[in-house]
């Protein structure tokens, strides 16, 4: 099968574009033939994938690659103009090229601003894309409530997005993440920079050592140069550095690994490769695993009024020591399969 893949698929990496990666890799280990056109700001750093951060770039390389595809396959969070615009000419595009198309819309704001678009421009964009996408994707129930009173619920579909974790990077012994193995959980912030609300938090955490001695922290640096993060977070740290691991943002081996062991993810909101609100917003969520392949489980955004850094590591310890709920439930995992039943139609 011909597949062209549209989406986030560059640094720095989170489930976003993990779950393109993962998808793409299996695709292919099944011997689907794949290109791929990178949608964020940010370069790939896979040399294969076709790079398009503008509207008119995009439509060029849309017309270019779209042709003779059995399946066109876009995936965004579904609140960036420019990625519902990207959305909508993949859909018509691929209309035109009559390969079946395929929307995702990844799970963050959209249950929000899914019920805010201007009815001149934003709700027309989205009512005309999913009019004539052959199926919709939804990645959590909420963002499914909401996107399916654009349109009829039967050419919707609820299946949560994964991230597929080789087993030769499981296996493998060069990488000092392998300390987390030690650990009875991990807790990731992903996409920190300095100073901003994540960083804050991190600092309290580290500062009050809140969390249990089994529980490994890894930081995810979003800038260059780190050093001065780094020093702050190991300073203010120093009784707990055995179990504080950093990575750089555009590792993506290490990025995979530290998900594999992850319980609970920290980050900023995103869309499409752009960080939002990193000074008064996070996003909280539970990872599960079956297997390789690992799922997430709900999601909490914390909005800062006032200094409640403290609160939320409060918040943020409850998350991560409940383990309720943290089992995969076989109706809501299986995705791949799901997708490829969807392609197969």
């Amino acid at each position: 099968m011909r597949i062209l893949l549209i989406g986030n698929f560059a640094p720095p990496f989170e489930e976003e574009n993990l779950h393109n990666i993962s998808f793409l890799k299996k695709l292919e280990d099944n011997g689907h033939t794949c290109t791929v056109i990178n949608i964020a700001p940010a370069p790939a750093t896979d040399n294969r994938f076709i790079n398009s951060p503008s509207l008119f770039s995009f439509v060029f390389k849309m017309l270019k690659h779209g042709r003779r595809k059995d399946v066109v396959h876009v995936s965004t969070k579904g609140y960036l103009r420019l990625g519902l615009l990207n959305m909508m000419f993949s859909v018509l595009i691929g209309t035109i090229y009559r390969a079946k198309t395929v929307i995702t819309i990844n799970t963050e704001f959209f249950t929000v601003q899914g019920q805010m678009r201007s009815p001149f421009g934003g709700t027309q964009t989205l009512h005309t894309a999913f009019s004539m996408a052959n199926k919709i994707i939804c990645t959590d129930k909420d963002t499914y409530d909401v996107a399916s009173v654009y349109m009829k619920k039967s050419n919707f579909e609820l299946i949560p997005s994964f991230i597929t974790i080789p087993d030769e990077l499981i296996r493998s012994e060069s990488i000092s993440l392998n300390k987390l193995r030690a650990m009875n959980k991990t807790v990731i912030f992903s996409n920190v920079k300095y100073p901003s609300f994540i960083f804050n938090i991190i600092k309290e955490l580290v500062l009050d050592n809140p969390f249990p001695s089994d529980i490994g922290i890894v930081i995810s640096i979003s800038e260059k140069p780190a050093s001065k993060l780094k020093r702050v977070i190991e300073e203010a740290g120093k009784d707990m550095l055995d179990r504080i691991f950093f990575i750089e943002n555009n590792d993506l081996k290490a990025a995979m690994l530290a998900y594999s062991k992850a319980d609970t993810v920290i980050r900023p909101l995103t869309c499409d490769g752009i960080t939002f609100f990193e000074h008064f917003a996070i996003y909280v969520r539970k990872l599960i695993k079956a297997d390789d392949t690992i799922y997430s489980h709900g999601g909490l955004m914390l909005i800062k009024e006032g200094d409640i850094a403290t609160r939320c590591v409060s918040i943020i310890n409850t998350v991560l020591c409940d383990d309720s709920g943290t089992d995969p439930d076989a109706a809501l995992t299986d995705s791949y399969n799901k997708l490829m039943r969807i392609y197969e139609e």
